[in-house]
C-alpha cells in the first residue's frame, strides 16, 4: 500500500523493510527500479524516490498488469472465492440446491423456458492480467453451483467459454471497472440464443454486420476509486438500426429498476429477464432479439412476475460472485416493490 514516484531519472535499489510494533525489523527484499527520461527532475537533491501512501482506494483496487484493475476487499470476498478459501457451506448448498429445483418447476408450470447465464468475474476471464500471486484455482464456487443447478433440473449456461473464444478478437470487459462492455454483452447475447434454441425455442441474434464500434473514454467505478488512474475505454455498440423503444423505466438506481422494451416487428418471443448491474447491458441486444422484453434489476425469481407476464423465455443472469449468497424468492414481488419505492420508483404491476 505504498507509492514510489521518481523525482529525477536513473536507477537504483529500494530496499523494503517491515518494522513490528515492538520497534524491531526485518528485511523484506530489494528491488532494482529505472526512471526514465520522462521523471521530471527535482529541483533540490535528496532522495531519487519519493514515498507517499497510497490511497485509500487500493484496498477496494487491485493494480493487475498492462493497465488492468479489479475489484478486492467486496463484501462478497471475491478473491476468496477465487483462491479456494471461500465457498458453499452445507446448509447454503442444500437450500440452494432447493430454490433452483422451486424455480424449474415454477417455468414449467408457466410453460416458460427457464435459462440461468451466470456472468464470469473479470478476475477469471483475465486472471492472466492478474497479479502473479492472486491467480485463481480450477475448483470454484461457480462450479460447485453449476453441479447443484445439474441435480435441480435447472437449465444453466456459464458464458466463460463463449467469451474466452473472443478474447483474442478485443477486450470484452473495460480495463477500469468490474463490468464488460457491449462487445462482451454482445458475445453473451449470442450465447444465450443458441442456449435456447438447444432447449427448443429459436431466437434471431443481433447481426454483426448491423454493429458500429465506438471507443469511448471511460472513468469506470475501478478507475475512480484511484486519484491518479488512468481513464479507460468503453468499447459501446450502435445499431444501424433499432427496432425496439423502451416504453417504461422507473428509472431507479440498481435493484428495484423496471425497464419495458417492445418492437412492432413480426411476432417474435418474450422474455422476463432478472438480472444485476451486467444485465442492463445486455438489453441493449436483447430488446432487437425479442419483441417484449421486461428487466428485473434482482437476483431474486419473482414467480409472481411471470404469472403476469406470461413470457416464452425466463432468464436469470447472476454474477459469479454473487453465487454464494442464496437468495430467498419468498413475497418476492412485494419485496421487489417496496425496493422501488423505498428509492423513489414504482412497479407496473399491481402488488398485493
Amino acid at each position: 500500500m505504498a507509492t514510489f514516484r521518481p523525482r529525477r531519472p536513473g536507477r537504483s535499489s529500494l530496499e523494503a523493510r517491515v518494522r513490528f510494533a515492538d520497534g524491531s525489523e526485518a528485511a523484506l527484499g530489494v528491488v532494482d527500479a529505472e526512471a526514465d527520461e520522462s521523471a521530471e527532475p527535482a529541483a533540490e537533491d535528496g532522495a531519487v524516490w519519493e514515498y507517499s501512501q497510497s490511497p485509500e482506494g487500493l484496498a477496494r483496487v487491485l493494480v493487475g498488469r498492462g493497465g488492468w484493475l479489479f475489484l478486492r476487499g467486496d463484501s462478497n470476498d471475491s478473491a476468496g472465492q477465487h483462491e479456494g478459501r471461500v465457498g458453499f457451506d452445507d446448509g447454503a448448498s442444500e437450500e440452494l440446491e432447493g430454490l433452483l429445483r422451486r424455480r424449474a418447476e415454477a417455468a414449467r408450470g408457466a410453460g416458460a423456458i427457464w435459462l440461468t447465464a451466470v456472468v464470469p468475474d473479470k478476475e477469471i476471464l483475465y486472471r492472466e492480467q492478474l497479479p502473479a500471486a492472486s491467480m485463481p484455482v480450477a475448483r470454484r464456487p461457480v462450479h460447485d453451483f453449476l453441479a447443484l443447478a445439474d441435480r435441480a433440473g435447472a437449465p444453466v449456461t456459464y458464458l466463460l467459454e463463449d467469451l474466452e473464444a473472443e478474447k483474442a478478437a478485443g477486450d470484452l470487459y473495460m480495463r477500469v471497472d468490474t463490468h464488460w462492455n457491449h462487445r462482451g454483452a454482445y458475445v453473451a447475447s449470442l450465447a444465450i440464443c443458441r442456449e435456447l434454441e438447444r432447449l427448443g425455442l429459436s431466437v434471431a441474434p443481433v447481426e454483426k454486420e448491423s454493429i458500429e464500434w465506438l471507443a469511448v473514454p471511460f472513468r469506470g467505478d475501478l478507475g475512480g476509486k484511484l486519484p491518479r488512474a488512468q481513464p479507460g475505454v468503453n468499447l459501446q455498440a450502435r445499431l444501424s438500426r433499432s427496432w425496439s423503444r423502451r416504453i417504461y423505466d422507473n428509472e431507479v438506481r440498481n435493484h428495484g429498476r423496471v425497464m419495458v422494451h417492445e418492437q412492432d416487428r413480426k411476432r417474435r418471443p418474450s422474455c422476463l429477464v432478472f438480472g444485476e448491474s451486467f444485465a442492463e447491458t445486455l438489453l441493449y441486444f436483447l430488446k432487437e432479439s425479442f419483441g417484449r422484453v421486461v428487466f428485473a434489476h434482482t437476483s431474486m425469481f419473482i414467480e409472481e412476475l411471470v404469472e403476469l407476464e406470461q413470457p416464452d423465455v425466463v432468464l436469470s443472469l447472476p454474477i459469479e460472485r454473487f453465487l454464494i449468497r442464496v437468495p430467498s424468492d419468498e413475497d418476492a414481488l412485494s419485496r421487489f416493490a417496496e425496493t422501488a419505492r423505498g428509492k423513489g420508483g414504482e412497479v407496473p404491476w399491481p402488488v398485493g
